[in-house]
């Protein structure tokens, strides 16, 4: 009887080391599966941050082209704005000039013209004393026909 029992022992040992190797086997291929899956997982998320990161490169790209294009119109338009005010400071010069000019010949003006209403009223003046002196003296001296006559003219 002893031969039955080293049996059985050796049995249960078989069956304890096909278990244990079937534990381990399932465990070692469970590892791979996760460590696939961790690989294939991580590929996936490189991919898509490469992906994320070519965008946000062209994004940037087309910013920065954007950017330039802005900078460029401001200073077109800094250019122009710059000629036009230094076109407008040589008009506001020009016309400061001419009116400088015509204060001048409106001062020009004012004197002659004081100068000639000055010579309209001597001669008015003038005119007026001697048409005085004209009525005056024929009145002293007037017969009844000469009278008649200045009348008449």
């Amino acid at each position: 009887m002893k031969v039955g029992v080293p049996r059985t022992s050796t049995i249960q040992r078989l069956k304890a080391h096909r278990a244990l190797s079937l534990t381990l086997g399932f465990l070692a291929l469970s590892g791979w599966a996760a460590f696939a899956y961790s690989t294939g997982s991580s590929a996936s998320a490189q991919h898509q941050l490469r992906e994320e990161v070519a965008q946000l490169k062209a994004s940037q790209d087309q910013l920065l082209a954007e950017r330039k294009q802005q900078q460029d119109t401001f200073g077109e338009i800094t250019e122009r704005i710059r000629a036009k005010l230094a076109s407008a400071h040589e008009e506001l010069r020009t016309l400061a000039e001419k009116r400088e000019q015509a204060k001048a010949q409106v001062a020009e003006v004012q004197q002659e013209l004081t100068s000639i209403t000055k010579r309209l009223e001597d001669r008015r003046a003038r005119v007026s004393e001697a048409s005085k002196v004209r009525v005056t003296e024929p009145s002293s001296k007037s017969t009844p026909g000469q009278t008649q006559t200045k009348s008449k003219t």
